[in-house]
C-alpha cells in the first residue's frame, strides 16, 4: 500500500446515482455490480461504498457485489440515525433489490450489524463473512475503550486529530513502514475530504450502542468465516479462534503480516479468501439431495 496506489483509487460517485428510499423516507445510495452469487458488503463508517470498487475487482468477475452508504454517509441522506436504524435500512435495501439469498460481508464495526442481521434472517443469509471483526469472545471492553477515546480526540482535535489517533491502530506495522509519510498523507486527504465532524461523532456513538454479548454468536445458523490480519489491534489469533468456537459452523483464518484492514493492505489475498469461501458454500450439496 503506497501513495501512488492510494491516489489511483476510484471512489467517485456516479452522475446517475442509485438511490433506495426506505419506509421513513431516507435515501440510501447503493451500487450493484457484476453477476453471480450476491455479496452484500457492510462497511466501516470510515469507508464509503464507492471505495469498495478498488477492493473487489476480482470478486466482481464471479459475483454480484452490492455496497451502500449508511444513512448520514456519502451519497445517502444526512439524517440522525441509531444502530436500529442501520439494521432496518439494510433490511429495506435487501428487500427492495429483491435478493432471495446473500452472502453478508461485515468489516470492523459493521461486523456487529452483520451478526445481528444474519441471526434474524437465517433463511436469507447463505454465508457470513466477518473481516477484522469488532467482536470479542470475552467482552468488548477494549473496543469500547478505543471508541470512547476516539470520541474525545474528535471533540478536541476534529477529524484530522481522529485520523492521526486511529491510523497506527487500524493499519498494520508492515504497511505503515512500506507506505511511510506519503501513504499516511494520501489516506488522510481522502478521509478528510469525505468525513465531517458531526457524521463521525454520530457513527462512533452508534457503534457504542450495539449489544456485544458473545452468547449472541451461538444463534448464527449459517456457515461463517472470521478472518483478520495477524497484526490486528482489536483481536489476535487466539481470540479469533475462541470467537469461532462460539459459532456452530465457523472457521477462523489469519492473514500474515497484515493489520485490521486486510482489504487495504493485501487486496488480492483478501479477495481470494472471500471467493474461496463463497465457492465452497456454492458447491455444497444440499442435505435433501445428499439423503
Amino acid at each position: 500500500m503506497d501513495s501512488e496506489q492510494i491516489e489511483a483509487w476510484d471512489a467517485s460517485y456516479s452522475s446517475s446515482q442509485n438511490l433506495h428510499r426506505t419506509d421513513d423516507g431516507v435515501e440510501i445510495y447503493y451500487e450493484k455490480r457484476g453477476e453471480g452469487p450476491a455479496i452484500v458488503i457492510l462497511s466501516s463508517a470510515f469507508v464509503i461504498s464507492t471505495a469498495w470498487r478498488n477492493f473487489t475487482e476480482r470478486l466482481v468477475q464471479k459475483n454480484t457485489i452490492i455496497t451502500y452508504d449508511i444513512r448520514n454517509q456519502g451519497g445517502s441522506s444526512e439524517v440522525d440515525g441509531t444502530y436500529a436504524n442501520h439494521l432496518s435500512d439494510l433490511t429495506s435495501l435487501i428487500n427492495g433489490l429483491g435478493l432471495e439469498q446473500i452472502y453478508l460481508l461485515g468489516v470492523s464495526f459493521a461486523s456487529v450489524m452483520a451478526r445481528d442481521y444474519a441471526s434474524e434472517n437465517s433463511d436469507l443469509v447463505k454465508g457470513l463473512i466477518l473481516c477484522g471483526p469488532a467482536l470479542s469472545p470475552y467482552d468488548s471492553k477494549r473496543r469500547k475503550h478505543h471508541l470512547k477515546n476516539w470520541l474525545k480526540v474528535l471533540e478536541a482535535e476534529g477529524p484530522k486529530g481522529l485520523f492521526a489517533a486511529t491510523y497506527p491502530f487500524i493499519v498494520g506495522d508492515r504497511a505503515l513502514a512500506i507506505g511511510g509519510t506519503a501513504a499516511y498523507l494520501a489516506l488522510r486527504d481522502r478521509f478528510l475530504a469525505l468525513q465531517s465532524k458531526a457524521a463521525l461523532r454520530d457513527h462512533l456513538k452508534e457503534a457504542l450502542e450495539s449489544d456485544d454479548d458473545p452468547e449472541k454468536l451461538r444463534n448464527l445458523k449459517c456457515p461463517t468465516l472470521l478472518f483478520t490480519g495477524d497484526d490486528d489491534f482489536n483481536i489476535g489469533r487466539g481470540g479469533l479462534e475462541d470467537l469461532a468456537a462460539l459459532i456452530p459452523d465457523a472457521r477462523a483464518q489469519i492473514m500474515e503480516r497484515c493489520g485490521h484492514v486486510p482489504y487495504f493492505e493485501q487486496t488480492e489475498e483478501f479477495e481470494r479468501i472471500v471467493q474461496t469461501f463463497v465457492t465452497e458454500i456454492e458447491n455444497r450439496v444440499p442435505s435433501s439431495v445428499a439423503a
